[in-house]
């Protein structure tokens, strides 16, 4: 240790010149807090904006979302008309193709007629048969009332003779043999017999031939039946359109055997469509059926929107169609909110303006302010809400045909009636 006692030196002596640099503010490190009425001032701020939002929210709230229920989970939904054929047969030709506009009553598919037209010439064949075996019985009914006469002639005249020898054999018995007179009585008894069977052969033909005029016997009557079957056979060998719409899913071809069983091709029609909006459960509590709605599609946008209403409810959720439905005893049951489809009706006027496709997305939004409406359709619907006039065939062609055979039968058999008089 230095026991010196010199004062020691300074480090800036008075005469020494200080750098600049040394009296400079050193900055602030990135990580240093800030000052404290900083702080409060921000918290402030974010307080006062999250109070604004939240009144706004609320405003909305008791203005607007209160009285609305709104999903995206919905798309668009329509008839879909599977074409099938009536008869079986081979595709001779078709007229439309898949996007193609049809008109109800539009030639779409043909098939092969010849098995058809074989079939109704063969029927037409088999009623002239029947009309000849129809006339038979009842000509029978009147050879049956001339054998009637004829047996009561004989009867008579049998009669006659036996009550004249019983007559002699009881006053004269030497003026008639015994042997004679048993032959008359015989003679009587076998006529009686002949005269009983002959009204009993009578009343069977009058069975056989019923008491109906001739062209409306059950026989005739049921062979036209089968005429008409084949004749409306024949006519479905041409398919025509039930509906006016769009072809989709063509997939008949040309040479091709269908049967009753195939779809041919199915049509869109466009005149009627609808949304199905599958809302939560808990979104339906308010819900009735004619409040007012709107709904947008994503393929035209939000400043599309349709008009609607509410048309009704579905009675049950689509798990409990299911092929399995829920059910906790089987353990197929998970507590879940549910979801039911609510159909909404499309303003009419602009689908026609913008046409909508089966199955495209939608936004539906309903206002449930009115609470007045019912919770379930009411009113029971009395008309057909869709018809086709395809299947009305005019059959007075078939019955022209039909009435030419029984008439031509009959002709003939009236000519050779004449030539037996004659």
């Amino acid at each position: 240790m230095s026991n010196s006692t010199e004062p020691p030196e300074d480090k800036y002596p008075l005469t020494a010149v200080i750098p600049y640099t040394e009296f400079k503010e050193k900055p602030k490190s990135p990580t240093e807090p800030l000052p404290k009425n900083s702080r409060s001032k921000l918290l402030w701020g974010f307080t006062l904006l999250f109070i604004l939002l939240g009144l706004a929210w609320l405003a909305l709230w008791l203005l607007y979302f209160r009285f609305h229920e709104s999903t995206d989970d919905a798309y668009s939904n329509g008839n879909k008309i599977n074409v099938n054929a009536t008869v079986a047969g081979s595709v001779i030709s078709f007229y439309c193709d898949n996007t193609q506009l049809v008109n109800e009553g539009q030639l779409i598919v043909s098939l092969d007629p010849t098995e058809a037209e074989i079939e109704l010439q063969k029927e037409l064949a088999t009623l002239a048969t029947i009309v000849l075996q129809v006339r038979q019985l009842y000509n029978y009914v009147e050879v049956s009332k001339a054998n009637v006469e004829s047996k009561k002639a004989l009867l008579s005249k049998a009669k006659f003779n036996y009550d004249n020898r019983l007559y002699l054999h009881q006053t004269h018995p030497l003026s008639v043999s015994n042997e004679d007179f048993v032959h008359s009585r015989d003679d009587y008894s076998l006529a009686a017999a002949d005269y009983k069977l002959a009204r009993r052969q009578l009343e069977t033909a009058q069975a056989a031939a019923g008491n109906t005029p001739l062209e409306q016997h059950s026989l005739i009557e049921q062979q036209k039946a089968k005429v008409k079957i084949a004749f409306y056979n024949l006519q479905h060998c041409s398919i025509y359109a039930p509906a006016t719409g769009y072809v989709a899913q063509r997939a008949v071809e040309v040479g091709q055997r269908v049967t009753t069983q195939m779809n041919l091709l199915a049509i869109i029609p466009t005149d009627y469509v609808w949304v199905d909006a599958n809302y939560k459960e808990t979104q339906l509590t308010s819900m009735r059926v004619g409040q007012p709605a709107t709904v947008s599609f994503d393929m035209y946008g939000s400043k599309v929107m349709f008009e609607g209403k509410v048309l009704g409810i579905a009675s049950g959720t689509g798990s409990i169609f299911s092929l399995i439905p829920p059910q906790n005893a089987t353990g197929n049951w998970i507590k879940i909110v549910q979801r039911l489809p609510v159909r909404i009706s499309l303003d009419p006027e602009m689908v026609k303006q913008y046409p909508i496709r089966m199955g495209i997305s939608a936004e539906v939004d309903i206002d449930i302010t009115n609470q007045n409406l019912p919770r379930l359709a009411h009113i029971i619907q009395t008309t057909p809400i869709s018809t086709t006039t395809i299947f009305d065939l005019d059959m007075q062609k078939v019955e022209e045909m039909m009435q030419n055979v029984i008439q031509r039968n009959l002709l003939i058999d009236s000519n050779e009636h004449e030539d037996d008089e004659e």
